[in-house]
């Protein structure tokens, strides 16, 4: 489903380079606008992002232990 959303106070420059954009990439404004919020809202926030990196850093830090255990018992041969 979609909806309808307004946007006040666009700077006229800023609306003229989207145009433009748009133009270049054989779209209608709309459609290049909806294009650039779904890539937006498809990226994480730096909240999610650093809970991404931290989660990565706690499981490499895990994995660095396992191979460490696996190290000491093929040395242990």
């Amino acid at each position: 489903m979609s909806v309808s959303l307004t946007i006040r106070d666009l700077p006229e420059a800023t609306r003229d380079m989207l145009r433009q954009r748009a133009e270049a990439s054989r779209q209608s404004l709309n459609s290049y606008i909806v294009g650039l919020l779904e890539r937006e809202a498809g990226l994480p926030t730096m909240s999610e992002w650093a809970d991404m990196v931290e989660s990565r850093a706690r499981l490499a830090g895990s994995s660095d232990a396992a191979v460490e255990a696996v190290r000491e018992l093929r040395d242990a041969e």
